[in-house]
């Protein structure tokens, strides 16, 4: 198996990498700025809007984006696509009134009046927002990865250049709010544009009675199996909220938390495969879509596996670089919450959507739901801090092995093996963990906490990238 089989993969799902950091480091500048430049009081009503956003749209993303793919495949594409368009436009209107109508018994119950005097100025950004959530999955499926690029980077950068104005007009979050609604409203008629010119037959903008049950039917599921894997997510943080002082919670909520850049990587990755998988799937060539899914391991692994070993052994450091000696007992907990990265090679849900197995993925999330909320329960009184930790990561491996089951039942119970390249993740795993050995003792070598991180992880970096190619040009991986 020769490492460079899946580059094409590995290109594409860089464009869709880089898209996703330039909007993320572009918000986290954002935010960087808008929290000097506003009162305590002006930036919480402005991330209050902002958490009634975030709330939403990862739920309607993840569903309408999957039926994109999933759909996309169909001879008829442009007419689901269309209809999940008119979908999203009809209920970005409702949910935009509903929460308009609603905005005097938000503000109430975030103690904020302040929102409810902005939220008519953030309500054209929502209403425009939400049907153009799958933009990105249509730029996708037309494989224009450059474009997605140029669109995601085109947004963020009109965006800075509203804060920026804002800033030196000296205005308040109504004038962002403007300028955003602005922006949302041009991905709102570029998506229509695309969508229109999707194929060589233009597409009308009509509902279909019959396409829009069918989408719905496909929707749901996914919507309801999201809301149950978010809520997993936050399920260890109630708990230690309820049984430790805000000292010790403080304590665990600085560790408990994913790098953030796994997701983008790994999401990436499958985002490029999945309309490929859906349209394997429908034509039955269900070894073809395992040697994708075994590519793209192939390719994540690359980079989570070294990740893991490196931040395994430097746990400690990273923790005291990042955020002082005051959270020396986050260590143990950050260890435990590492362990999410091995499940990471392989993004399990969209793949089940993309094979029509919704429903599975929604009783699944909901078994790790209620899983991580009992030994969560039970766990806390065993092991303290840790029981919450340790529940969450054993409920998401028995999650992942689930749908790893599951995929291999849809794929005609096509083995693991044919899925996961253990030998090759294995290699991965012992150049990391020589990688990893040998920057420790170069770490060692100074006293400075900083300098020995960042040196070493350098080291590890030239060590683990040069040991691989060297493998890789010996004994063709």
């Amino acid at each position: 198996m020769k490492m460079l089989d899946n580059f094409g993969i590995v290109k594409k799902a860089s464009f869709v990498s880089l898209s996703r950091i330039v909007n993320l480091l572009g918000l986290l500048i954002i935010t960087i700025i808008l929290a000097r430049y506003f009162s305590k009081s002006e930036f919480a009503s402005y991330d209050q809007l902002w958490l009634i956003f975030n709330t939403i749209t990862p739920i309607i993303s993840f569903a309408f984006t999957s039926s994109i793919y999933f759909f996309g495949a169909r001879d008829n594409a442009v007419e689901y696509i269309t209809n999940i368009f008119l979908t999203l436009l009809t209920a970005g209107a409702i949910l935009t009134l509903s929460l308009f109508l609603l905005k005097a018994e938000i503000s109430s119950l975030f103690n904020n009046v302040l929102f409810a005097k902005n939220f008519p100025y953030f309500a054209p950004f929502l209403l425009f927002s939400i049907p153009s959530l799958i933009l990105d999955a249509i730029l996708v499926l037309k494989s224009e990865f450059k474009k997605l690029l140029l669109v995601s980077s085109i947004t963020i950068s009109f965006y800075f250049l509203t804060v920026i104005f804002c800033v030196l007009l000296k205005k308040d979050t109504s004038f962002i709010f403007a300028g955003l609604s602005t922006i949302a409203f041009g991905r709102l008629i570029y998506t229509a544009y695309m969508i229109k010119n999707f194929n060589e037959k233009k597409s009308r903008f009509k509902f279909s009675i019959s396409t829009l049950s069918e989408i719905t039917s496909y929707t749901i599921p996914l919507m309801l199996g999201h809301i149950s894997a978010s809520l997993s997510r936050q399920v260890d943080k109630y708990i230690i909220a309820s049984n430790f002082n805000t000292e010790l919670y403080a304590t665990y909520t600085i560790a408990a938390k994913e790098l953030p850049i796994v997701p983008v990587i790994t999401s990436s990755f499958i985002a490029v495969v999945l309309p490929e998988i859906s349209k394997l799937h429908k034509v039955g060539k269900n070894s073809e879509i395992a040697k994708l899914l075994n590519d793209v391991v192939k390719s994540t692994s690359i980079l989570i596996i070294p990740t893991f070993v490196y931040l395994m052994l430097f746990s400690k450091e990273f923790i005291l670089v990042l955020f002082s000696d005051k959270y020396i007992g986050s260590v143990p907990i950050f260890r435990v919450y590492l362990f999410f990265l091995l499940t990471r090679v392989l993004v399990f849900s969209p793949v089940l959507s993309s094979l029509g197995r919704q429903k599975v993925y929604m009783f699944v999330s909901l078994f790790d739901l209620i899983l991580n909320v009992l030994l969560g329960l039970v766990f806390v009184k065993l092991f303290g801090l840790l029981g919450p930790a340790i529940a969450v990561v054993t409920s998401t491996y028995f999650e992942a092995i689930l749908m790893l089951f599951f995929i291999s039942r849809a794929l005609n119970r096509i083995s693991l093996s044919q899925i996961l390249p253990f030998n090759f993740i294995f290699k991965i795993f012992i150049f990391s963990l020589v990688s990893a050995l040998i920057s420790f003792f170069i770490g060692k070598l100074f006293e400075d906490l900083i300098l020995k991180f960042i040196l070493s992880a350098i080291s590890f970096a030239i060590i683990y990238f040069l040991t691989l190619r060297l493998w890789s040009l010996m004994f063709k991986i």
